[in-house]
């Protein structure tokens, strides 16, 4: 599977220390296992969120890619 980044994950992604952006990026690497959840609603394709510590990933995905939407705190992450 090919895995795309956003420009909205990048710029966030950048701003962290090296230690948790590796710890993204592992977690990232290993989807589909992991800690994955689809989110409510009908977006299509639909939305997933991957837990690492206290950070989440919303990403989609179909047969061939995954797109990595963004990242944030648990708290700030689902704010629009």
């Amino acid at each position: 599977m090919n895995i795309k980044f956003s420009k909205s994950f990048e710029k966030k992604f950048e701003k962290y220390d090296s230690k948790l952006q590796k710890k993204i990026f592992e977690a990232i690497e290993n989807i589909p296992n992991g800690d994955i959840k689809r989110l409510q609603g009908d977006d299509v394709p639909p939305i997933f969120r991957l837990r690492v510590s206290k950070y989440r990933v919303l990403f989609c995905m179909n047969e061939a890619d995954i797109l990595i939407l963004k990242v944030d705190s648990r708290g700030d992450i689902y704010k629009k």
